[in-house]
């Protein structure tokens, strides 16, 4: 009997051990957060504030160009903010999707109408291509699938330079819908690969000021498998990025 409650008091003591890494982890993610949150609101914020000093000292000239590129800024601040409200119902569990009969193929072409004028101001090439004559009618959440695709065009957008090139292919498969977003942009390390869609990780934070938190990817991978479908992504450093995204027939 006492090797038997010695055995058991092992394993207690192995359990809370286990739970004490765990929630290290964790307290470890919730300051990785805070900090990559408070650096994604920063950069915008910073942006903003310098050229609007600048012009009202007129150390800069007023002029479309650069309202423009302020208001992308806001745009920005907006997505983000979007990101962390969706990211908080996942953690609390109390996302509802509200399923409808959905055209695939209008709800894209409706999120890259809202991105043409952006890539035009970058000089990037932004191109929708469809294979006629499917059927694209999925069961959908529509605001929350729009989410997806605004997350991942603005990301193709954000790492495209300027002259680069961004393709929205949509096309049937044999069991699948496939819609792929391929850039000809800076492309993501091999080592950051398997860890991108994970909540928080951001790349080398010394290889570019834009580099993002992984919020945006985080919650792209939520919402699609809660429609039971699936993402990969393939990519080469200076060379681009394509994310294919497979809906169920």
């Amino acid at each position: 009997d006492s090797e038997s409650n010695i055995e058991e008091l092992e394993i207690l003591i192995k359990s809370i051990n286990i739970l004490g890494e765990k929630l290290k982890y964790q307290d470890m993610l919730r300051k990785r957060l805070i900090s990559d949150i408070s650096h994604e609101i920063r950069t915008p914020l910073n942006v903003l504030q310098n050229n609007l000093e600048a012009m009202m000292d007129n150390v800069l000239p007023i002029t479309t160009d650069r309202l423009n590129c302020l208001n992308e800024e806001v745009i920005r601040f907006g997505k983000l903010l979007n990101n962390l409200d969706i990211l908080k119902e996942f953690e609390s569990e109390g996302i509802k999707l509200n399923f409808e009969r959905t055209s695939l193929d209008e709800l894209v072409k409706d999120v890259c109408k809202d991105f043409y004028m952006a890539a035009e101001n970058k000089n990037i090439e932004l191109y929708y291509n469809i294979e006629p004559d499917k059927d694209y009618i999925i069961m959908a959440d529509k605001d929350k699938l729009k989410q997806v695709f605004i997350n991942l065009i603005s990301n193709a957008l954000k790492f495209t330079k300027k002259d680069g090139k961004i393709s929205i292919d949509l096309y049937s498969g044999n069991k699948n819908i496939i819609v792929k977003i391929k850039d000809n942009g800076i492309g993501i390390k091999k080592e950051d690969l398997p860890f991108i869609f994970e909540r928080l990780y951001r790349g080398d934070r010394s290889r570019n000021q834009t580099v993002g938190n992984g919020i945006g990817l985080t919650v792209v991978k939520n919402i699609l498998q809660l429609h039971s479908a699936s993402i990969d992504v393939e990519s080469e450093e200076g060379k681009g990025t394509v994310f294919s995204v497979f809906f169920n027939k």
